[in-house]
């Protein structure tokens, strides 16, 4: 029997995200370069063949463009692009056309639906189309926020629309509640001067253990591979960001409508759905699809459905992996935010949002964690001095912005 060939794989960004791709895919004897955005854990991995630091869009496209001319000197078959992150998903898209001659990545980065997707507008209108419900949303700037109440009626998420883009001046928010018109005008005040187009989005209400999950691949005929769903049981920050503790469990409505919505689009490629059940009349609103790997996707291979090496596989024509039950019960958590997100309901009994229930889908009967594993531990230590590092970077820029403040 001939060894399969194994095309390496670059994996773009390096967040606990990003190295899961990385210890996935090195686990089962790829070759993966990490790109590097800043201070990531995962590029202490031990996984990984060698680190790319990312500086500016060009430079980045240079050096990928140098690493695939590296790859075919030597007689290895062209490298799986994966972005763990919107922004470089954004640079695969911006360059779809240079980069598919040099790499292969899937086809929903090329064909324009990545774009369409990651779109609000143009998203809720494939919703629309398949009659899945979402939260409203309208678009503003910062100065038409104040009109925006004959719209919507509080409370309100507000964010910018391309948060990636002031992530530094957010200093770790993800958006603003808005309960009245005091919070408005405190909000006004934070608004990054160069947030530009913000989103106003209606609050679908009840704990963050009514936020399901999926995630899946489709292949290049349109079949849904290695789907998986889980319970989202709390996230960071509290209310409103990403995943902190995830249980796997059966969620079959949520299954249906990704499926559905992706095979209606003609979707290719790895895709994650978050959905949230309205308390009152159990309807489910569609909250996003990511068009890459999440942060939580760990939990899908522990629980046996291995959704981003059947993608490798797939994007480099091997056999597909067999889709097998998925194990109930497995809990994955990120240590660090989950426990501050624990501390803040405890703190914060009067939040927007009830305390979510832990055990909404029973008791844990295995864990796994976002960012240890005992066969790749530094990570996990780059880790912890990383938010060390970033922690004191915040207080030491809100410190400076206070006296500043003071001394006007």
């Amino acid at each position: 029997m001939n060894k399969e060939v194994l095309p390496p794989a670059i994996v773009l960004g390096l967040s606990p995200t990003g190295l899961h791709v990385a210890r996935t895919l090195g686990r089962a004897g790829v070759e993966v370069i990490g790109v590097a955005e800043g201070n990531q854990a995962g590029q202490m991995s031990r996984y990984l063949a060698g680190v790319i630091e990312q500086t500016s869009d060009t430079q980045l496209f240079n050096a990928m463009s140098d690493l695939a001319r590296q790859f075919e000197a030597d007689n290895k078959p062209r490298a799986i692009l994966i972005p763990s992150s919107d922004q470089h998903v954004e640079f695969i898209t911006r360059h779809a056309n240079k980069l598919q001659s040099l790499f292969r990545f899937q086809s929903s980065y090329s064909d324009g639906l990545a774009q369409s997707i990651m779109a609000k507008d143009s998203f809720y209108r494939l919703c629309e189309a398949n009659g899945i419900r979402y939260p409203r949303v309208i678009e503003a700037k910062a100065g038409e926020l104040d009109s925006c109440k004959d719209q919507i009626d509080f409370p309100w998420m507000v964010k910018p629309a391309e948060i990636h883009k002031v992530k530094r001046e957010m200093q770790g928010d993800k958006g603003w509640i808005i309960r009245n018109q005091n919070e408005l005008d405190a909000a006004i005040s934070k608004i990054p001067t160069n947030a530009e187009t913000l989103l106003i989005q209606e609050i679908v209400p009840g704990p963050e253990s009514n936020i399901t999950l999926c995630c899946t691949y489709a292949d290049k005929a349109g079949a849904a591979r290695q789907m998986f769903s889980a319970r989202k049981l709390r996230q960071y920050p509290p209310g409103f960001g990403s995943a902190s503790l995830v249980q796997s469990n059966l969620e079959p409505e949520s299954v249906a409508l990704t499926e559905n919505l992706l095979s209606s689009a003609g979707y290719h490629g790895i895709a994650a759905s978050e959905f949230k059940r309205h308390p009152e009349n159990g309807e489910l609103f569609i909250i996003e699809i990511n068009v890459r790997p999440s942060l939580w996707f760990s939990v899908s291979e522990v629980a046996g459905r291995p959704v981003v090496l059947d993608a490798y596989r797939d994007l480099a024509g091997l056999s597909a992996l067999p889709d097998r039950p998925q194990r109930p019960a497995v809990r994955w958590r990120h240590t660090i935010k989950d426990l501050y997100s624990k501390i803040f309901y405890v703190r914060h009994r009067d939040f927007i949002l009830p305390s979510p229930d832990i055990n909404a889908v029973g008791a844990m009967k295995g864990s796994t964690n976002a960012v240890f594993a005992m066969d790749d531990w530094k990570p996990a230590v780059a880790e912890i001095g990383f938010m060390l590092q970033k922690a004191i970077s915040r207080l030491t820029a809100r410190k400076s912005l206070t006296d500043s403040s003071g001394r006007e």
